[in-house]
């Protein structure tokens, strides 16, 4: 018989606790159930269960060959849920975590894009910068920008970004243009985000050192379009990733400062949790994100 047949009676038989409860839910004889849990003891050459009248119990390699049996079993339900899955249109619902700034710089468009393309998949979006636990919270995908923490995490990266220092034109010709990092500390800087981090600007010097510059500014806000439209307007200089400008800067309404200075490219990344079945909506919509983004 089947090997896989006889580890599927075994985990049954372990899980309902008795021959009979195991044979009711197999629809097969008591009997036959029992003949198949000795046809594997004498294939393994092992004791897996000891019988008495009134109870079973596991012997060691019985518990060690249930374990086994479970994940196999997990494996060859997941696997046929995919095929059927595949057959059919996606469907379900993602909560999916991003900051602000992804919000604000297209990806919005890029979801309700999604939503469109696939109709049946319902999206719960948080946008927020902090940090979950996407387990506890029941988050499917986080999409963050910079160094990954996490390790218990999986990551995908969709695309790479460079954080930038921008202004406006009509800022730069009032009070000037920065030409190194350090006289960022003499112009109003916007901030973006409310941590002390936030005020601390990267930057990396033609020596290849990496330096920090703390400035200070008359805007702090968590708010990203607060402080671009603080920038746009000539209220004085931001910084933050390329994503965020990018419009604005092809259409000439935001400056580049400081280009030789900028750190090296970071990216943005897919976060979701370790798990060996990942729903295939989920998928689709990781899949669907790093190819539009990265083109």
């Amino acid at each position: 018989m089947n090997t896989l047949t006889l580890m599927e009676t075994f985990a049954v038989v372990v899980e309902t606790g008795s021959f009979t409860a195991a044979a009711e839910q197999l629809g097969l004889s008591k009997s036959f159930v029992s003949k198949q849990v000795s046809l594997l003891e004498q294939d393994l050459g092992a004791r897996l269960l000891y019988r008495t009248t009134r109870k079973l119990s596991m012997s060691e390699e019985g518990s060690q060959f249930y374990n086994h049996c479970k994940l196999i079993m997990a494996e060859a339900e997941s696997a046929r849920a995919e095929i059927m899955d595949s057959q059919s249109a996606p469907r379900g619902k993602i909560r999916i975590t991003l900051p602000q700034s992804l919000i604000i710089s297209g990806v919005s468009q890029l979801l309700i894009e999604f939503q469109h393309k696939y109709p049946d998949i319902d999206l719960n979006v948080i946008a927020s910068g902090r940090v979950e636990d996407l387990v506890e919270e029941g988050i499917d995908i986080a999409l963050r920008v910079g160094q990954l923490e996490d390790s218990s995490l999986l990551s995908r990266r969709l695309a790479e970004c460079t954080f930038q220092v921008v202004a406006s034109p009509q800022y730069i010709e009032k009070w000037g243009e920065p030409t190194q990092p350090v006289d960022l500390t003499q112009h109003n800087c916007l901030i973006y985000g409310d941590s002390k981090s936030n005020r601390a600007w990267p930057f990396r010097m033609p020596s290849g050192e990496s330096i920090t510059v703390k400035v200070k500014g008359r805007l702090i806000s968590n708010d990203g379009t607060l402080v671009v439209d603080g920038i746009l307007n000539g209220l004085g200089i931001g910084f933050g990733p390329s994503f965020l400008f990018k419009k604005q800067v092809e259409e000439g309404a935001l400056q580049l400062l400081l280009t030789q200075y900028y750190q090296q490219p970071t990216s943005i990344s897919a976060l979701y949790p370790l798990s060996r079945n990942l729903p295939r909506r989920v998928r689709i919509l990781i899949d669907f994100l790093a190819e539009r983004l990265s083109a």
